[in-house]
């Protein structure tokens, strides 16, 4: 039985002692390990995997993360994610990222990153054409006008 889909995750405890702390962030096995920048208003991913999944924690700043079901008639989906948060991407679903703020993040991939692996892997799609993508940006945009 398919386990059903969870965006959101949670991370482990803080350790604590004289030395500082420590966090866990996530069990798993994982063939890539990414660290990114994303600067403010940038878009990235606009894509879906059919095989690779992936986990980000973003460490600081956040993003509008949509995401979207390859069934047919599935709605798009968002959540503001920020610091701290760990979420979810399975294979075979439709996702895109706008940075709200300069972000920095991890991402922990079941598949090798390399330009030949993930090409292959990876079709690409403008989640940013979408109007309901593009609303919900545009409204996040006005209601934050320092933006």
């Amino acid at each position: 039985m398919k386990k059903k889909f969870k965006l959101i995750h949670k991370t482990g405890k803080i350790f604590l002692d004289k030395r500082g702390w420590l966090k866990k962030i996530l069990d798993g096995n994982f063939s890539s390990f990414i660290e990114i920048f994303s600067k403010k208003g940038s878009i990235r991913a606009n894509h879906y995997h059919k095989k690779d999944q992936h986990f980000m924690y973003i460490i600081k700043g956040e993003c509008l993360y949509f995401y979207r079901d390859r069934k047919k008639g599935a709605k798009t989906k968002y959540k503001l994610m920020k610091k701290n948060d760990l979420f979810f991407t399975p294979s075979m679903q439709e996702h895109m990222a706008y940075y709200t703020k300069d972000t920095h993040f991890l991402a922990f991939s079941t598949r090798k990153r390399s330009k030949f692996d993930y090409e292959k892997d990876l079709i690409r799609i403008n989640m940013n054409y979408y109007p309901e993508v593009k609303n919900k940006i545009e409204k996040y945009k006005k209601r934050n006008k320092k933006f």
